[in-house]
């Protein structure tokens, strides 16, 4: 595995990024692959809106239909950070909000603090980061979310957001992934995400929110290289500038090998 994570995007999300030190998860039903959004459980179960994602890609080399699906008209910035991007947390629970006492929960991207509270659970899995599989088997791109062992349900979390169609394989993605689950029903009525868990799927109770913010840490912000898009202008070079120089003095900005080259 690498370790640096590359991210290509706009100049205004850049700002944002820059300004915030923060990354946003977004909802897995809002992703290119429509694959990704459905599942084969009974009763249209559907955890896309419960998964939040960030998505990055492994490969080093630049990439012309990155730039030209992700960037607008290749005048976007290819972000390169350190995979250990997000501090992580170990801690045992609490008895707030009726989450079960002294559970050990190790390496969650989110503190405790911020994983349960009246509104939703982020549940503190610790395994939060994964390499996309590609594959044409429809058994892994609409998996089974759901099996009864015995007289009881096993969830398998692992599988959401593991697998995209062979279609694409070039993007050699990677991501970050949390798991979120609401407090409230559909009558705002408080129900326990643990207990109340199978309940939440059936009846199909979204999430609450559809994106989360994970803050940059210190020293993986100042170790950013951000590559210039093959069609960025003067204007939109000094911009790019006088952003780091205001937010983040130790990145490096680095000129495309494409510029000068595409029409």
């Amino acid at each position: 595995m690498n370790d640096f994570i590359f991210h290509y995007t706009s100049l205004d999300t850049l700002a944002i990024i820059l300004k915030n030190k923060n990354i946003r998860f977004n909802s897995l039903k809002n992703v290119d692959d429509v694959n990704e959004t459905e599942f084969s459980d009974e009763n249209n179960i559907n955890l896309s809106s419960h998964t939040l994602i960030s998505c990055w890609t492994k490969n080093e080399e630049e990439n012309l239909a990155f730039w030209n699906m992700y960037t607008p008209n290749m005048q976007g910035v290819r972000i390169k950070l350190p995979r250990d991007i997000f501090e992580v947390y170990n801690f045992k629970t609490t008895n707030d909000f009726y989450v079960r006492e002294n559970q050990n929960i190790m390496n969650s991207l989110v503190p405790e603090s911020e994983c349960f509270n009246d509104k939703y659970w982020i549940l503190p899995f610790k395994n939060h980061f994964l390499e996309v599989e590609y594959t044409d088997d429809e058994s892994f791109l609409k998996p089974k979310l759901f099996n009864l062992d015995g007289e009881q349900y096993k969830f398998e979390t692992g599988i959401i957001g593991k697998y995209k169609s062979r279609i694409w394989e070039f993007q050699k993605e990677v991501r970050f992934k949390l798991i979120v689950l609401p407090t409230q029903d559909l009558n705002n009525n408080r129900i326990n995400p643990f207990n109340d868990f199978v309940r939440i799927m059936y009846e199909n109770i979204p999430a609450p929110i559809e994106n989360y913010y994970l803050p940059i840490k210190q020293n993986a912000f100042e170790k950013m290289e951000i590559t210039l898009g093959p069609k960025c202008n003067l204007s939109q070079e000094i911009i790019v500038e006088s952003l780091i120089e205001k937010y983040n003095p130790n990145a490096k900005m680095i000129k495309n090998k494409y510029q000068g080259l595409i029409r």
